[in-house]
């Protein structure tokens, strides 16, 4: 049974919540809270067509950038994702969270765990009838991070081992800490070196769960979206488990479920699987 991340930060008192106008409402981290920020935020639906807002990104979601100072004197970059809500998604908001909410609860649990993830700022919705129609989510922005999936592809040898050794202990920390993210692709884990030290960050924590018991088949089977090189995937789980060779069991599943999903990527692109779905209106 899984543990809802909420029940964990709903006691903190570093935070308070948002009522702005045009029915916008959500929560704010008090060290950023301020009326330049608030000012912003009551934008709502014009969030990121605000002056200063750089957009960075635009698909199914969007993503927005802008220079803010906090309330300590400190000039930080903020990330602005807005969440696309339409769909099932929309009516699923009827009976749960919406991203921007389970993604602000997820990443002040880590944070609250010491695991490094972008000081999140605020999450912001705008709701419509019993469902969520907009949302928002703010963090402040890593500026030395890059997300590894750069890193996986051009570094090889001793380099490449080094990076992986260390990206296996983060994540064995994580899963002992019974943390399943449910989405370690390359584009939501960040790396960070400073002086020969490494840090790695998590991104899109909407889906992250705290759970009363995490499985070795659920761990491994999370692994299989970080974009390993086939020739390091055993020295990869190697440094997971701590074990040379791993665990034959669990090398094997390992290998199994990413065959699996990468053969579910291929076919998705086949038939244009997204495309329908943004069609139809059921994403």
């Amino acid at each position: 049974m899984r543990t809802q991340v909420r029940e964990s930060v709903e006691k903190d008192k570093t935070k308070e919540l948002l009522s702005l106008p045009n029915s916008c409402q959500g929560e704010i981290d008090l060290k950023y809270d301020h009326p330049a920020l608030r000012r912003l935020l009551a934008q709502g639906d014009r969030l990121l067509e605000q002056p200063g807002v750089k957009l960075i990104f635009s698909g199914r979601n969007r993503i927005g950038v802008i220079t803010f100072t906090r309330a300590d004197g400190q000039t930080v970059e903020l990330v602005i994702k807005e969440f696309r809500i339409v769909g099932i998604d929309r009516f699923k908001t009827i009976f749960r969270a919406s991203k921007a909410k389970r993604a602000w609860d997820g990443a002040r649990h880590l944070i609250a765990a010491q695991i490094p993830t972008p000081p999140p700022v605020a999450y912001l919705e705008v709701k419509k009838g019993f469902g969520v129609e907009k949302a928002w989510f703010i963090t402040e922005r890593v500026k030395e991070a890059e997300e590894i999936r750069e890193l996986l592809r051009l570094k090889r040898g001793e380099e490449l081992k080094s990076l992986l050794k260390d990206l296996a202990a983060f994540l064995r920390g994580l899963h002992r800490q019974r943390i399943h993210h449910r989405d370690l692709s390359d584009g939501n884990i960040l790396v960070e070196e400073k002086r020969g030290v490494r840090a790695f960050y998590l991104l899109d924590t909407n889906r992250l769960r705290k759970k009363r018991k995490l499985s070795s088949l659920a761990a491994v089977k999370s692994l299989i979206r970080v974009g390993v090189p086939p020739s390091y995937q055993r020295y990869f789980l190697e440094c997971y488990f701590h074990q040379s060779p791993p665990p034959y069991l669990w090398w094997c599943w390992y290998k199994i479920a990413k065959g699996t999903f990468n053969f579910y990527l291929r076919f998705k692109k086949f038939i244009g699987l997204r495309k329908v779905a943004q069609r139809l209106r059921i994403q």
